[in-house]
């Protein structure tokens, strides 16, 4: 599939060093969540195949990268009438070295935001997912532990 799009960019000055920038559209079928297109798909999936679902319509594994991103998603998620119970794949792995959680393009994550008491998945869950609106760590291959899946623009 080729993906074209284009991201139209509203930006403001907010100090010294910093643009605070905004999508002014998104596509149809994509909300603008903090600053980015988003499209929550439903349905439960192992990583791998969110992953590749998100790919398929042009997105990648939404990235949460601050506290406030990360409110924002939450509010979407719920606002998609998606159940608490139910978990989100989201961007982030530690599978190529334990603890070192990297974006799916290989970046070093600078903000992850675990609930307390994760990760605790240790080897076996190498996979970034939120669960009752928390960031959890999760076996992404294993088919009873399949989720829905946050895409980004």
């Amino acid at each position: 599939m080729l993906c074209k799009y284009r991201k139209y960019y509203s930006c403001a000055q907010t100090g010294t060093y910093s643009l605070l920038c905004s999508y002014q559209t998104c596509l149809s079928g994509w909300s603008l969540v903090h600053f980015s297109c988003r499209r929550l798909i439903p349905g439960s999936v192992t990583q791998p195949t969110a992953k590749a679902n998100c790919q398929a319509i042009c997105g990648h594994l939404a990235l949460v990268s601050s506290s406030g991103e990360l409110a924002a998603v939450q509010t979407f998620i719920k606002s998609e009438g998606l159940g608490s119970r139910k978990g989100v794949w989201v961007d982030g792995s530690d599978a190529a070295q334990e603890g070192v959680w990297l974006t799916s393009d290989g970046k070093v994550m600078t903000y992850i935001g675990f609930t307390r008491g994760q990760p605790n998945g240790g080897k076996n869950a190498n996979c970034m997912m939120l669960f009752e609106m928390e960031v959890w760590d999760e076996n992404c291959n294993r088919v009873d532990y399949s989720y829905a899946t946050l895409c980004e623009l």
